[in-house]
């Protein structure tokens, strides 16, 4: 009986070592086959907590860069409805099409400097965006006509970034 005790005890000093050699980088929350143990030796060691830490952290930027394109698509809306206003207006609309776009590619390329497609996306949006700048503002119809179509077509391309980094 005595014997059997000290087995249990061996057996239960065991399992609980076993738990604690559960490193909190190792846990998964979605780990259906985890042990009890090692769920809760990651709970207990804050494995669980890290990665909710990270997806919020994910989240936060994800939300920023949506804002951010927010900030863009509206700019833009902006700048093809002034296209016919004064040219103080134009240029109004202009900067903050300017400083919209840059705080959003400045996002971009820091958070996918790995993904070469996004940076050959974010490379041409700045190269639209730099000969914009070079372009007067205009009361001429015809001018005005193509103004819209460029911005249409700058809209496109930002959406096709969008959709290409997985944002909707």
């Amino acid at each position: 009986m005595n014997m059997n005790i000290r087995a249990l005890i061996a057996s239960s000093a065991l399992l609980l070592m076993a738990g604690c050699a559960t490193q909190p980088g190792s846990c998964d929350s979605n780990n259906v086959e985890a042990s009890l143990i090692t769920k809760m030796n990651c709970d207990h060691s804050g494995g669980y907590s890290d990665q909710v830490r990270q997806r919020e952290q994910a989240l936060t930027a994800a939300r920023a860069e949506n804002a951010s394109f927010r900030d863009v698509y509206d700019a833009l809306q902006a700048q093809q409805q002034s296209t016919s206003k004064s040219l103080a207006e134009q240029q109004k609309q202009q900067a903050a099409l300017d400083g919209s776009m840059s705080k959003l590619l400045s996002q971009l390329k820091a958070r996918h400097a790995n993904k070469a497609q996004a940076q050959q996306q974010i490379a041409d949006l700045e190269k639209q965006m730099a000969a914009k700048k070079q372009v007067t503002a205009s009361t001429d119809p015809v001018v005005i006509e193509a103004r819209k179509q460029e911005l249409k077509a700058l809209q496109q391309k930002v959406s096709r970034l969008q959709l290409s980094l997985g944002y909707e």
